[in-house]
């Protein structure tokens, strides 16, 4: 069961985590391109997720009463949460890396 024609609301959390990903990749790899590409392939996964029907639970967050879901995209975790079958919120984007209180939600 997909989500199709669901609306996509990214975060202002989410988009900031994006946007230091870019400037970290930007700064390590010394390229713009490799950043640009990375942020695009992020921002399409999340527009995506409308579109995708194999949700998994957020093992870092089952503890919380909100139905958490993540999906990955190379090292990245895109944490989201599925509002009345009409809205996907896309909260946070993490390195997989990053301690699980990264994970938090904070909405």
């Amino acid at each position: 069961m997909g989500l199709k024609n669901k609306e996509v609301i990214i975060s202002h959390l989410a988009r900031n985590s994006v946007r230091e990903i870019y400037e970290y990749i930007k700064t390590r790899e010394k390229s713009s391109s490799t950043a640009h590409a990375v942020r695009q392939a992020i921002i399409e996964k999340c527009l995506s997720l409308k579109e995708f029907s194999g949700y998994s639970k957020e093992p870092y967050l089952e503890d919380y009463p909100e139905n958490y879901r993540s999906v990955s995209l190379w090292s990245y975790v895109i944490i989201f949460t599925v509002k009345d079958k009409k809205q996907i919120r896309v909260l946070n984007v993490v390195h997989g890396h990053q301690h699980p209180e990264s994970r938090k939600p904070t909405e």
